[in-house]
């Protein structure tokens, strides 16, 4: 099998230094409470589907990846 493909089920090790962006469930929790909503609401549910949501909203990640490269460099 090729390096570049990985087996279903195979997960790979990512380094913390690899990562440029990551939310977690605290993030989630966070921007909630900045609206007034209490924790409690936040249940796995709700989560599943906030991130059902993001995963939407990211289709274009790659425009967003450029454009922030492009005003990185402006500096």
């Amino acid at each position: 099998m090729p390096k570049n493909k990985r087996r279903k089920g195979v997960s790979r090790v990512i380094r913390a230094n690899d990562v440029v962006y990551l939310l977690t469930r605290e993030d989630v929790i966070a921007c909630a409470k900045e609206m007034g909503i209490p924790e409690e609401v936040i249940t796995d549910d709700i989560l599943y589907k906030v991130k059902k949501g993001l995963e939407g909203a990211w289709e274009g990640w790659t425009e967003v990846v450029k454009a922030a490269i492009s005003y990185a460099l402006k500096d």
